[in-house]
């Protein structure tokens, strides 16, 4: 009887430790899989966030490039119309990485002169946009202008499909010191910061040009 539970106890220590010695091989198979795999998760990791990197870049040539365009060249059209969508993906992309994008909040209105009144608050844009670029961006390109390179500056004529006509311009303003104001500058050369308010509006004017209206 004793030999027989020594022969019994031997056979299962053998069936369990050969079962130990499987899982254990397993278990050291899934390990270098998940070193592999973590090691290819960094390295796709480091290649993203290069890409994030490289992506906000080429945001940053683009909106320049768009900021010394004519807005009559294919090429300014093309450009124009893209960066909304480039900048919002962007943004959503940065996101995704982890690292936030470095972004500033502003806040747009466009005054049609009709009654109608469209604003864009709290709405994001890439540091070192001027207001120009902010509002092609901000408009989804819908914006027109000539644009005056002896000046560095665009003349907009028209904003969010609205054109200007013989009795009525629009004129850009910004907010400071609890008043709306005529812009010293053109848009180009006003540089939105964080919190920054900007106003269009489409109004008739005096001889001297002084607008009729105000945000």
């Amino acid at each position: 009887m004793l030999i027989a539970l020594l022969v019994v106890s031997g056979t299962s220590a053998v069936i369990y430790y050969g079962q130990y010695q499987t899982e254990a091989s397993q278990n050291q198979r899934y390990v270098r899989e998940l070193n592999t795999a973590l090691a290819s998760y960094r390295s796709l990791s480091g290649s993203f966030n290069s890409s994030i990197s490289d992506y906000g870049r080429t945001l940053t040539l683009l909106s320049s490039a768009v900021a010394n365009l004519n807005t009559s060249t294919p090429a300014y059209r093309n450009a124009s119309v893209s960066l909304a969508s480039l900048w919002s993906s962007y943004q959503q992309l940065s996101r995704l990485s982890g690292r936030r994008a470095l972004v500033y909040s502003v806040h747009l209105l466009v005054d049609l002169g009709n009654g109608t009144r469209r604003w864009f608050n709290n709405t994001s844009i890439q540091p070192g946009w001027n207001g120009y670029v902010a509002t092609l961006v901000l408009l989804k390109g819908n914006l027109e202008a000539a644009w005056y390179p002896q000046y560095g500056e665009h003349f907009v004529t028209a904003v969010d499909g609205v054109m200007q006509n013989s009795k009525a311009s629009w004129f850009f303003w910004d907010y400071g010191g609890g008043n709306w104001n005529v812009a010293q500058t053109g848009a180009d050369g006003l540089m939105v910061d964080n919190g920054t308010s900007i106003a269009w509006t489409l109004c008739g004017y005096d001889i001297n040009y002084n607008p009729s209206c105000s945000p």
